[in-house]
């Protein structure tokens, strides 16, 4: 029974562990993507004549 307590709390631990990553580079995405120049829309290819 303590074995399984200890497992989930290591576990637990993991888990905020992995979520704080997680949200460091999604934060760190967003200021890149924030101060990059927005994307200019590409012109359709008109369809060569056959």
């Amino acid at each position: 029974m303590a074995d399984a307590e200890r497992q989930s709390a290591e576990l637990r631990k993991n888990m905020a562990r992995l979520r704080e990553l997680r949200e460091a580079k999604e934060a760190a995405d967003a200021d890149i993507r924030a101060s990059l120049p927005a994307p200019v829309p590409k012109k359709r290819a008109r369809k060569s004549p056959r």
